[in-house]
């Protein structure tokens, strides 16, 4: 029995390559690691296959077997300041994001759906301390979520999404 419940927390209980937001990265030993690295001025971070080191921030991604892909946007001290998402399915956000901010963000979204003002497959969130985009309909979802006040300065936080070809 003890076995069995081993067994099925190692298939299921992997942990996810990214750490949440306004933490420190981490990579599971069997995953894929794309690293890029951006200046803050640069105009987008789409290209995350390369790996490089970065003088203002670092792109870390990962694919899941499913296809969904995750990237984790580190600052220049190592904490990730952003993350973003893209696939057939929503990622575990308590996970992603970290479970204060996921909870912020379910809360918002259906404060703004009891307003009339938000919808079930979308939320747009914008304060001093966490912001979010994300969109899910049918076999799709997308998100980018950050920190605003770790965000490297000039640095527009909608060049962080994941184009629809990566």
């Amino acid at each position: 029995m003890l076995s069995g419940i081993a067994l099925a927390a190692a298939v299921f209980g992997t942990p996810c390559a990214f750490a949440e937001l306004g933490g420190a990265p981490t990579m599971g030993p069997s995953q894929r690691v794309a690293n890029a690295s951006r200046k803050a001025a640069a105009p987008a971070a789409a290209d995350a296959a390369k790996a490089t080191t970065a003088n203002s921030w670092t792109v870390r991604e990962t694919t899941q077997p499913d296809g969904l892909v995750e990237r984790e946007y580190l600052n220049s001290d190592g904490v990730v300041f952003a993350v973003a998402w893209r696939g057939s399915r929503r990622p575990e956000l308590s996970v992603l994001l970290g479970t204060q901010y996921a909870t912020q963000m379910s809360r918002r979204a259906r404060e703004l759906r009891q307003q009339g003002r938000g919808s079930h497959g979308s939320t747009s969130q914008v304060d001093d301390t966490f912001a979010v985009h994300a969109s899910a309909h049918q076999r799709s979802s997308t998100g980018i979520a950050w920190l605003p006040r770790l965000l490297p300065p000039g640095l527009d936080p909608d060049t962080l999404s994941i184009p629809q070809d990566s």
